[in-house]
């Protein structure tokens, strides 16, 4: 029970730290956000006591387009238009990961068979279109 506290205390303790940076970062101009990652990846080249995980493809590919933008000195505005725009794009194919893994789920669970036909019901009425 003393472990299950220590660890439940230890990531309270990760969650307010993370809160605190994130306000923190947040107040900082963009550019120097810039240079806080830089530093975040100096000290996690240096420090880092396990593998950091893997970001999903789109974040990857995102993260490049950023890395190339800040090598050739892209302005501060078209970078964040660009971000902007990458942003939007990853969070709908966010809404298409989920719509599909609702797809599946549904598919998995299998579908309600269609009610009997009942023999008492008049058949539906039939329509002429009439198409000039």
């Amino acid at each position: 029970m003393t472990i299950l506290r220590e660890q439940m205390a230890e990531e309270r303790m990760n969650e307010i730290l993370k809160k605190q940076l994130w306000r923190k970062l947040e107040s900082l101009p963009e550019e120097k956000q810039y240079e806080v990652l830089d530093f975040v990846h100096f000290l996690t080249s240096e420090y880092s006591e396990r593998p950091e995980p893997r970001p999903a493809a789109f974040q990857q590919f995102a993260e490049s387009v950023q890395r190339q933008l800040r090598r050739t000195r892209v302005s501060a505005n078209t970078m964040k238009g660009t971000m902007k725009v990458l942003g939007r794009a990853d969070r709908v194919l966010d809404s298409f990961r989920e719509a599909g893994r609702e797809f599946l789920a549904e598919l998995e669970a299998g579908s309600p068979e269609p009610p009997p036909k009942r023999d008492d019901e008049p058949p539906p009425e039939k329509r002429e279109i009439i198409v000039e």
